[in-house]
């Protein structure tokens, strides 16, 4: 998964749209905490990955 991040954060950089930003604490402190609240969060964070991992040239 590491190659995968890595792959997409570099695209991202790349990107010229405006993506999701990642939040700069870790969950266990605030972050993610208002989407992780809500019924199926989970697997919308699992599919907007696939998604995103999807676009990227390799």
């Amino acid at each position: 998964m590491i190659a995968e991040t890595s792959a997409f954060l570099t695209w991202a950089m790349r990107q010229d749209a405006a993506l999701p930003r990642i939040p700069r604490r870790r969950v266990s402190h605030g972050g993610f905490r208002a989407l992780l609240a809500q019924p199926g969060a989970r697997a919308r964070i699992g599919h907007w990955w696939d998604c995103v991992l999807e676009r990227i040239p390799v």
